[in-house]
């Protein structure tokens, strides 16, 4: 059997970016399901490029090897909270099976993360929207790349161990505080991390959503207690209130939140791949439809920077 050591230079990777998948133990026998793509919102071009680029544990064995583990790790970590030791990004090398591999870690996965949900008493209605992510991060990947795979395999660990759930117009992640804010949320107790998906976030979609949150995780999770929100998100940049009217919807979003002090890292490149799906050096061919748009794109050209802020509220 092969050692981090060898496939991490046969894959060209750092052999730290395995050593914590030996520390899991051995993977159990790892079977690749064919499963409802459609119903994980993999478009049909996904589908087929998927389906074509299943790894073979002889062919690929390196690949496989990666594949194994990172199956054993999600299934080992079901229901927890937090970061986990990071999948690293493949080169180019790996081919257009490297590009797929973790979309079949997470069809692997997914018999098993469906059971926890149905442990939990989620129904289908609340189990498979969160799992469509996977669709979801792949159709961005083909948007910015050109190509097929999935490049944001650290954020999908998240939703396929029962961490976030998509309620309404908002989705929910199961978090601990990371930091102490006065009169707010104290350092390790739980909160609920707000995700904004695309779409309009009108006050009454908001509404709804936490009023859905607080009686989804009172339901299925009554032994965590949340008494906060907290969100992380370019969204919440109070530079924002310069282009944007102060009775629009995000403004208005904004202004739900305490937040804490910003650091300094600028996040252009992360704002302009989520609002126009495009990287930062395609900045002068970006489309200008919505006063959004148009305000993000003048103030990147006037040599500005973006801020992602953390606030919070009480529920």
């Amino acid at each position: 059997m092969s050692s981090a050591e060898q496939v991490a230079a046969r894959l060209g990777l750092s052999v730290d970016d395995l050593r914590p998948f030996e520390a899991l133990g051995m993977p159990v026998d790892l079977d690749l399901p064919l499963a409802d793509l459609a119903r994980l919102g993999l478009s049909a071009e996904d589908q087929q490029d998927t389906l074509a680029n299943r790894p073979d544990p002889e062919r690929d064995s390196d690949l496989w090897w990666l594949l194994e583990r990172c199956h054993h790790q999600l299934v080992q970590q079901l229901g927890t909270t937090g970061p986990l030791p990071p999948w690293p990004d493949l080169p180019a090398a790996a081919g257009s099976v490297g590009r797929f591999l973790y979309v079949w870690a997470f069809l692997a996965t997914l018999p098993a993360v469906r059971r926890y949900h149905a442990a939990h008493g989620i129904s289908d209605a609340d189990s498979w929207p969160i799992l469509a992510v996977l669709g979801a991060q792949m159709a961005n990947r083909r948007e910015l790349y050109g190509e097929g795979g999935l490049h944001t395999q650290n954020w999908v660990t998240h939703h396929f161990r029962g961490a976030i759930y998509a309620l309404d117009r908002l989705h929910f992640e199961r978090q601990r505080c990371w930091y102490d804010a006065a009169n707010g949320p104290a350092q390790g107790e739980p909160v609920l991390g707000l995700h904004i998906p695309e779409g309009r976030l009108t006050p009454d979609s908001v509404d709804a959503a936490l009023d859905r949150a607080r009686s989804f995780f009172r339901a299925h999770y009554p032994d965590e207690q949340y008494r906060f929100a907290t969100c992380v998100s370019w969204v919440l940049d109070p530079q924002l209130t310069e282009y944007l009217a102060a009775d629009s919807n995000i403004i208005r979003f904004q202004q739900r939140f305490t937040l804490l002090e910003a650091d300094a890292k600028d996040e252009r490149a992360t704002v302009v791949e989520f609002l126009f799906k495009r990287p930062l050096s395609e900045l002068d061919s970006l489309p200008r439809t919505t006063t959004l748009q148009r305000a993000v794109a003048d103030h990147i050209r006037a040599g500005r920077p973006w801020h992602f802020r953390t606030g919070w509220f009480r529920l």
